[in-house]
């Protein structure tokens, strides 16, 4: 082996020695091994979990509402004395909806509902031709009803079956709510009590023009604690018309608080009474027949049940969980390669003169240095930075998801270095067409990039059209021009090896 003197120049206060060297050249054999470091990969397998968009609305939901409001078994009396009022009522609810739409869906489930009146007659009626308890005949008996007042309630349970509309977007702090439908319900419970019931009874006799008011038949009664002061009345089923408007508040990605109004009204009839004449003439003159109610007198009208009022109530929503799948990708690895060569070579004895020049001296540029694990980052990606497409698309195939998923653990080492999606086209087509082509298979990488956890600020997209043929294609394969370009970009340089 030959030894050889490295003389550098050095500089002092602008002063540069420069060697003048004497050479004695002598030619010797060598043998030579060396090492090189080539990238290679490796096929592998992974998990990766794929999460819920939680924003679709879509899906099965569960509906729980409590109402409160005002109601009535909405009928009138015959008579200027008589009169119905309505009162308290409440609704619970609780239904299965589903959204076939991120704003519509359908939806079914129960309630239970109550319905109250307040029913008052007043006035006089009399009755001719009537027999005392004495059997004295031909008595016209009259009865002044001055406080009767009775409470009728009805409990219903319906199926609503109705039609759902919601709106709510990320950026609203609550939404909107709407549902319309109808509801097949049938009353469980049906009552009515008399809670006053005071009753003036007087006796004319024509034949002797005598009037009796406090004897025996005749005086003031209360019937409020009488047998026919309370019983049950005659309902039929009923099909209700109902309609909720309100604002959905989001608790959780799954529950919502719904608050909002309601009502419902029956569409049909509900009061299936015979409806039988008002009047009192037994021995003891209290009820003239078996008494039903207001509701089941002569004086009653068509009766149609409604409410109305306030809702609050919670919407659960059912969210799929995290999907979990096992994807291919390729493991960047460095492999070794061991080669020994003979290399001839000459070797030279310096014999070194020195002598001094006074010189200038350059400042020196500054390199951009890139960080290794950059370097080592970039030539990874490389091995997979072609993504091609077919004709005339710019849907991803599952070749081309294969290579991304080799990359993407690879970007995530490295959040500081920006990466540039080159979209290209074939020279086939318009040259508007191929840029707008070129420019959404970009997109596309980008969007699956990012799907896989990748972050969306990191990326600039570029849409070249047909402009850039592929460098490495045949001249017959425009195959290679369909294609997407994958570079890592660090201080506005592109790394390459």
């Amino acid at each position: 082996m030959a030894v050889f003197f490295s003389l550098p120049m050095v500089a002092q206060n602008d002063t540069i020695i420069h060697p003048y060297t004497d050479t004695i050249y002598r030619s010797v054999t060598d043998t030579v091994s060396t090492v090189s470091y080539e990238p290679d990969s490796v096929a592998r397998q992974r998990e990766v979990v794929i999460p819920t968009d939680s924003t679709d609305r879509r899906g099965h939901y569960i509906e729980a509402h409590v109402g409160l409001g005002y109601g009535s078994l909405d009928y009138g009396l015959k008579g200027d004395a008589n009169h119905v009022s309505g009162s308290f009522s409440a609704l619970l609810q609780l239904q299965y909806a589903y959204f076939f739409h991120r704003n519509w869906g359908v939806g079914a489930g129960l309630w239970f509902t109550n319905y109250t009146s307040h029913a008052v007659i007043g006035g006089e009626y009399q009755w001719l031709g009537q027999t005392d308890t004495d059997l004295e005949t031909n008595y016209d008996h009259t009865a002044s009803v001055h406080r009767w007042r009775e409470r009728e309630t009805i409990h219903n349970l319906g199926i609503p079956i109705s039609l759902q509309f919601q709106m709510q977007k990320e950026s609203w702090k609550a939404g909107i709510f709407a549902a319309v439908g109808v509801a097949p319900s049938f009353s469980v419970s049906k009552k009515y009590r008399v809670t006053e019931g005071e009753i003036a009874h007087s006796g004319f006799y024509p034949k002797w023009n005598l009037n009796l008011t406090d004897v025996h038949e005749f005086g003031v009664k209360d019937y409020k604690d009488a047998p026919q002061s309370k019983g049950t009345m005659s309902v039929r089923p009923q099909v209700a018309f109902f309609a909720d408007f309100g604002t959905l508040v989001p608790l959780t990605p799954q529950i919502d608080l719904f608050l909002g109004a309601y009502m419902n009204i029956a569409m049909n009839n509900a009061n299936s009474s015979e409806s039988k004449a008002l009047g009192w003439r037994d021995d003891t003159f209290t009820f003239m027949e078996e008494y039903g109610g207001a509701y089941a007198t002569n004086m009653a009208s068509a009766s149609h049940p409604w409410e109305a009022g306030l809702k609050i109530g919670i919407h659960w929503r059912h969210i799929k969980p995290d999907k979990h799948e096992t994807e291919d990708y390729f493991e960047p690895i460095t492999r070794e390669v061991y080669d020994t060569n003979y290399v001839q070579r000459i070797d030279t004895i310096l014999i070194a003169r020195f002598d001094t020049i006074i010189e200038a001296q350059p400042e020196a540029e500054e390199d951009t240095v890139v960080p290794a694990e950059i370097q080592k980052v970039a030539e990874e990606v490389e091995q997979f930075n072609k993504i091609y497409f077919a004709f005339d698309s710019y849907k991803l195939t599952n070749k081309a998801k294969f290579y991304l998923n080799s990359i993407v653990e690879a970007l995530n080492r490295v959040p500081d270095a920006k990466i540039t999606l080159d979209g290209h086209a074939s020279s086939e087509g318009q040259d508007l067409y191929n840029d707008i082509l070129s420019e959404n298979r970009a997109k596309a990488v980008k969007a699956y990039l990012v799907s896989r956890g990748v972050d969306k600020e990191r990326f600039v997209t570029i849409g070249h059209g047909s402009r850039i043929p592929n460098e490495d294609k045949d001249r017959e394969e425009m195959r290679r021009d369909r294609r997407v370009e994958v570079k890592v970009v660090y201080n506005d340089n592109v790394i390459k090896k």
